[in-house]
């Protein structure tokens, strides 16, 4: 039977560089009989593989059943014996975006996933890291596209209750697709040779990577560059985030210390707007938790973790999370 591997996220835990890698390995990965699909390959139609969507799944939908009958059929058509899907918003969309809620559909997800298991053996790939981290990460990186929210408000949108990793290990054993799962802990990855645990991870084992391994992948920016950031969207300057990404961030990425000045050669501001957007940076801003704000974070979501930690599929030492 056919192998389906999907490495579903979660954001912010390293699915950027994890896809960067596959893209630049592609030509190797499928000499090695492996099909391999990344957002793009997702989103055309052409393809007939809109795994994108099944989040939405209903089981007594006529659409939804029609979407995995449609993919059931791609799987049997693809002439490789193994199938790499990696992209992550399969599980939904951000935390924290549009003001939905952590990955709520994701048991609608596998559920779907295990109607799959007709066509192909489901090998869900999930990567996480602890909450606090992700919520300071997910913040840097809307805030990188046009947030201008406070820290503090955007954490009140995060509900202790809400934020169950553990939830999504069990949903795995739930709809019976846990015999060949696997879920990853960001910060128990080993300080040398992660692209080589990535890689046996994903099943990949003896690849030669002539197209590189591990680089970073939507990095953080430091806290100066979010607070220019922060600024500049609060002024509604430079918005628009396709001049963002190939302008904006390769140049914060390589200023020592990134400036208003270095927003008014790139946008060619007068100096009156440079003014507000001094005036704004001034502002007190943040971007993590307080020390206090986390300790409490972490004591209402202690007993879940560990249970996490524990579960079968993870198994690590609580102090991971310590």
């Amino acid at each position: 039977m056919k192998k389906l591997i999907v490495h579903m996220g979660a954001h912010r835990c390293a699915s950027s560089a994890t896809q960067a890698l596959l893209r630049r390995n592609r030509g190797e990965i499928e000499a090695h009989n492996v099909a391999l699909y990344l957002r793009e390959d997702l989103a055309s139609e052409v393809q007939k593989m809109a795994v994108n969507r099944l989040y939405e799944y209903r089981f007594w939908k006529p659409s939804s059943q029609m979407a995995v009958a449609r993919i059931s059929a791609t799987l049997a058509t693809l002439p490789a014996d193994t199938i790499l899907i990696s992209e992550e918003n399969l599980m939904g969309i951000m935390p924290g975006h549009l003001g939905h809620g952590f990955y709520e559909k994701f048991d609608q997800f596998c559920r779907a996933l295990s109607r799959l298991k007709k066509a192909a053996e489901v090998h869900p790939r999930l990567i996480v890291r602890r909450q606090d981290n992700f919520i300071e990460s997910a913040y840097g990186f809307r805030v990188a596209f046009g947030l201008r929210e406070d820290f503090k408000d955007f954490a009140a949108r995060f509900k202790p209750g809400e934020m169950s990793w553990h939830r999504m290990a069990t949903a795995f054993e739930r709809h019976g697709i846990d015999e060949h799962a696997k879920i990853d802990v960001l910060e128990a990855w080993p300080q040398d040779g992660k692209t080589d645990h990535l890689l046996r991870f994903l099943e990949l084992e003896g690849l030669t990577l002539e197209g590189g391994g591990l680089r970073s992948g939507n990095s953080r920016f430091g806290e100066d560059g979010l607070s220019l950031l922060l600024a500049m969207n609060r002024t509604g300057m430079g918005l628009d985030i396709a001049w963002r990404r190939d302008v904006l961030f390769p140049a914060l990425r390589k200023a020592d210390k990134p400036t208003p000045e270095l927003v008014q050669d790139l946008l060619g501001a007068g100096d009156d707007e440079i003014a507000v957007l001094k005036a704004a940076l001034a502002m007190p801003m943040r971007f993590t938790f307080t020390g206090d704000e986390r300790q409490a974070l972490l004591s209402d979501l202690k007993a879940e973790n560990a249970r996490f930690l524990n579960h079968p599929l993870v198994g690590l030492s609580r102090e991971v999370w310590a």
